[in-house]
Protein backbone atom coordinates (compact mmCIF):
# COMPACT_ATOMS: atom_id res chain seq x y z
CA UNK A 1 0.00 0.00 0.00
CA UNK A 2 2.74 2.10 0.59
CA UNK A 3 4.30 2.03 -2.60
CA UNK A 4 0.82 2.55 -4.13
CA UNK A 5 0.82 6.09 -2.34
CA UNK A 6 4.18 7.15 -3.00
CA UNK A 7 3.34 6.66 -6.57
CA UNK A 8 0.54 8.75 -6.59
CA UNK A 9 2.09 11.51 -4.55
CA UNK A 10 4.91 11.54 -6.66
CA UNK A 11 2.44 11.61 -9.70
CA UNK A 12 0.50 14.82 -8.06
CA UNK A 13 3.40 16.69 -7.45
CA UNK A 14 4.61 16.35 -10.66
CA UNK A 15 0.94 17.11 -12.86
CA UNK A 16 0.28 19.46 -9.90
CA UNK A 17 3.30 21.58 -11.08
CA UNK A 18 3.01 21.16 -14.60
CA UNK A 19 -0.74 22.33 -14.24
CA UNK A 20 0.42 25.58 -12.42
CA UNK A 21 3.17 26.22 -14.73
CA UNK A 22 0.47 25.82 -17.74
CA UNK A 23 -1.88 27.88 -16.15
CA UNK A 24 0.77 30.92 -15.51
CA UNK A 25 1.27 30.81 -18.73
CA UNK A 26 -2.54 30.62 -20.29
CA UNK A 27 -3.20 33.67 -18.01
CA UNK A 28 -0.42 35.71 -18.98
CA UNK A 29 -1.80 35.02 -22.71
CA UNK A 30 -5.24 36.25 -21.89
CA UNK A 31 -3.96 39.19 -19.88
CA UNK A 32 -1.76 40.51 -22.77
CA UNK A 33 -4.70 41.57 -25.25
CA UNK A 34 -6.18 45.16 -24.71
CA UNK A 35 -9.29 43.66 -23.91
CA UNK A 36 -8.58 40.73 -21.60
CA UNK A 37 -10.04 37.27 -23.18
CA UNK A 38 -12.63 35.90 -19.73
CA UNK A 39 -11.73 32.31 -20.89
CA UNK A 40 -7.86 32.25 -21.12
CA UNK A 41 -8.11 33.99 -17.93
CA UNK A 42 -10.73 31.61 -16.14
CA UNK A 43 -8.97 29.05 -17.45
CA UNK A 44 -5.47 29.87 -16.40
CA UNK A 45 -6.39 30.86 -12.76
CA UNK A 46 -8.27 27.50 -12.34
CA UNK A 47 -5.47 25.50 -13.50
CA UNK A 48 -2.76 27.93 -11.41
CA UNK A 49 -5.18 26.89 -8.38
CA UNK A 50 -5.76 23.13 -8.77
CA UNK A 51 -2.11 22.84 -9.59
CA UNK A 52 -1.09 24.27 -7.01
CA UNK A 53 -3.30 22.35 -4.72
CA UNK A 54 -2.63 19.19 -5.85
CA UNK A 55 1.00 20.03 -5.29
CA UNK A 56 0.49 20.48 -2.02
CA UNK A 57 -1.77 17.48 -1.57
CA UNK A 58 1.55 15.27 -3.19
CA UNK A 59 3.90 16.99 -1.04
CA UNK A 60 2.03 16.28 2.30
CA UNK A 61 1.48 12.79 1.15
CA UNK A 62 5.17 12.03 0.72
CA UNK A 63 5.63 13.37 3.94
CA UNK A 64 3.60 10.90 5.43
CA UNK A 65 5.08 8.20 4.21
CA UNK A 66 7.65 6.49 6.81
CA UNK A 67 11.06 6.12 5.54
CA UNK A 68 12.61 2.95 5.43
CA UNK A 69 15.55 1.78 7.60
CA UNK A 70 18.35 -0.26 6.15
Amino acid sequence: MEEYVAEVSRILTALGLVAASLGLTIYGIGIAFVEPGGYQVTTGLVMMIGGAIATVVGIVMSKQIPEEED
